[in-house]
């Protein structure tokens, strides 16, 4: 019987720490894509889907041309909106990021695969005069 004790207990360890790198593997860091390259896609008609995680308001005050806002904080409710496929690249963007990062993780572990980060988010795009709606 206490030959079995550790072994279970060594066994347990295994289980958590598997559990733990499928869980950080699932909430995968988003790759960063350049401005000057979602610009180029925008103007081409060929921008996948750009996804607004900011609230109404500052989505009403001005966004990226084509964007779909859903706000970060209701986006786990509101993942049937989204007209994509798992795996179709999907642009995220906030005010200065943080915000992305959370809708991120959220897409990551509802199973999208790619995610990119509008490098310099809302902030960069507007300070450069990029176009917006």
């Amino acid at each position: 019987m206490k030959k079995l004790l550790p072994a279970a207990a060594a066994a347990v360890v295994a289980i958590v720490v598997l559990a733990n790198y499928a869980l950080s593997a699932s909430a995968m860091q988003a790759e960063q894509i350049g401005a000057d390259e979602v610009q180029q896609q925008i103007e081409a008609g060929t921008a996948p889907l750009i996804l607004d995680v900011r609230t109404a308001a500052e989505y009403a005050d001005g966004h990226l041309p084509g964007a779909v806002n859903i706000s970060h904080d209701e986006l786990g409710d509101r993942l049937a909106e989204l007209d994509v496929k798992r795996g179709d690249m999907v642009i995220v963007y906030c005010r200065s990021g943080r915000r992305a990062g959370v809708a991120e993780a959220l897409l990551g572990e509802a199973g999208f695969t790619d995610l990119r980060d509008l490098e310099g988010h809302w902030l960069g795009w507007s300070e450069a005069g990029r176009p917006i709606e």
